[in-house]
């Protein structure tokens, strides 16, 4: 028994039991008949017993010596099931065949011969107290929800139907109405097993519909953009959760799985059929791939060769172009053709550098004679006055073509750096021209004499304003002869 079940205790006392039932003096006991809101009237095979003998010979029960000694109420042990386990083949009474015959209002119950009226009244209360405990212990079941209703309801059943196929001395009625509240209860927690079952199985389809859903979300990817591996995983994470969940109750009946199972199955299969078709297709490009670049390297073999050097380098350039926009070919097969091209551009570029090399210590000199140019022309910086410097600087730089080619990894440099030397005389040049332009010159003394002649107005206003020592007047004439005397400076210093 769980031991959340702590089934309660029932015992009819000796007062309780002569209330409810009478023994003769051969030891026949005779319990009141019930009544409507009692316990039930004797069944139809006794009543047919009484019906065709005279005197009435109900099966009778004769206690033993040994239940004699020992008329005292002792309860049988309960096992886990929640039923009190039967005594022992010898604790049962005999059957007897009796004559008495019970009055009107009773129902014969037994015989306990050569005891006490307390003796055989204790005895047959204390089978009454057996079934009342174990009908304790049902209701201690049903209260705690020890076991499912259906078991719950057969164990109910068996109790009414003991208590109905025989005659007690004990409060029958109360032990009914027990039973009769105890069916509620059993009925109850059977409603709430269908409710819990009804949620479980919704539960159980909602995952359902999160595998489907993600399987169909998968299966609908862009095939293009689809990562396989990971899907063809994922897929199969979601088969393997769609199984653990078949395998968890309650199991859901096929007309509830079927909807869902069909379309994981059209996932699944359009999935494949995608995942094949992608990977057909994928082996056709890499075929091509791979005899595009097969054919490449064929080209870059022919050329590792050549001391060409600047028209093979381009050719290599262009060889490169090609082999970036063939594509990726399978991993393994690409690896190894690219090993082969870039082994055949290795033995050119090698060669080419130490040509290059070579060439660079030859130009060594020449990069010694041009530096020293180089700071002679920043020595004539900045060009104030370039019309008098003009043919020191051309002469510098005829001595700096004739000095010849750098290395290599200086061209750059010193190209540079005589192009900023060259651009600041240019510039210098263009404004020196402008100053000096005739034009431009006319037309700076046509604005500087016509502002001379405002600016004399302007003053001889001036001068009457501050006579008639008129405010306003004079601010405005101070503001118009500061403004044309700010443009006339700034004519003279662009001239």
């Amino acid at each position: 028994m769980s031991p959340a079940v702590r089934p309660g205790h029932h015992e009819t006392t000796l007062d309780e039991a002569r209330q409810m039932a009478r023994v003769d003096d051969d030891g026949h006991v005779y319990a009141k008949a019930p009544t409507a809101s009692g316990a039930p009237e004797p069944s139809a095979a006794q009543d047919a017993s009484s019906a065709q003998t005279p005197a009435p010979t109900p099966e009778a029960e004769q206690v033993p010596a040994a239940e004699q000694a020992g008329p005292a109420h002792q309860a049988g042990p309960a096992d886990q099931a929640g039923a009190v386990a039967p005594r022992e083949q010898s604790e049962q009474p005999e059957e007897i065949r009796s004559t008495a015959q019970p009055a009107a209002d009773e129902v014969y119950v037994g015989q306990y011969p050569g005891a006490t009226p307390e003796e055989a009244l204790q005895y047959f209360t204390r089978k009454f107290d057996d079934l009342f405990d174990r009908a304790l212990l049902l209701k201690a079941r049903v209260e705690a929800s020890a076991d499912g209703a259906k078991a719950l309801r057969e164990s109910r059943e068996a109790l009414l139907a003991e208590l109905d196929g025989g005659a007690w001395v004990g409060d029958v009625a109360a032990l009914r109405g027990m039973l009769d509240e105890l069916a509620h209860g059993i009925e109850a927690l059977a409603t709430r097993e269908k409710e819990q079952a009804e949620q479980a199985v919704a539960e159980h389809l909602q995952v359902r519909e999160g595998i489907v859903a993600e399987a169909e979300a998968i299966a609908a990817t862009d095939p293009a953009a689809q990562h396989w591996k990971s899907a063809q995983q994922r897929m199969s994470e979601l088969f393997e959760a769609w199984k653990a969940e078949q395998k968890k109750p309650p199991r859901l009946t096929k007309a509830q799985e079927d909807p869902y199972w069909k379309r994981f199955r059209a996932a699944r299969s359009a999935f494949d059929k995608e995942r094949r078709a992608f990977f057909s297709r994928r082996d056709k490009e890499h075929s091509e791939v791979k005899r595009i670049k097969e054919e490449l390297i064929v080209r870059a073999e022919e050329l590792q060769h050549s001391t060409d050097f600047g028209p093979t380098t381009k050719a290599y350039h262009r060889l490169m172009d090609e082999w970036k926009a063939a594509g990726r070919g399978a991993r393994r097969s690409d690896d190894a053709q690219w090993a082969r091209f870039r082994k055949a551009q290795d033995v050119f570029f090698a060669a080419r550098d130490a040509a290059n090399a070579e060439i660079d210590a030859e130009y060594q000199a020449n990069l010694e004679v041009k530096e020293q140019l180089l700071k002679e022309l920043e020595a004539l910086m900045p060009f104030t006055a370039p019309e008098t410097i003009r043919d020191r600087y051309h002469a510098l730089l005829e001595r700096w073509d004739a000095a010849g080619r750098v290395p290599r990894g200086d061209v750059k440099r010193m190209e540079g750096a005589l192009k900023r030397v060259q651009d600041a005389f240019r510039e210098a040049e263009e404004a020196h021209w402008r100053r000096t332009d005739p034009e431009t010159v006319a037309r700076q003394n046509s604005m500087l004499h016509q502002l001379d002649e405002t600016i004399a107005g302007l003053e001889q206003e001036l001068e009457r304003a501050r006579a008639h020592g008129d405010a306003r007047t004079i601010a405005e004439a101070e503001e118009a002869l500061e403004a044309r005397r700010s443009w006339r400076r700034m004519i003279e210093e662009s001239a």
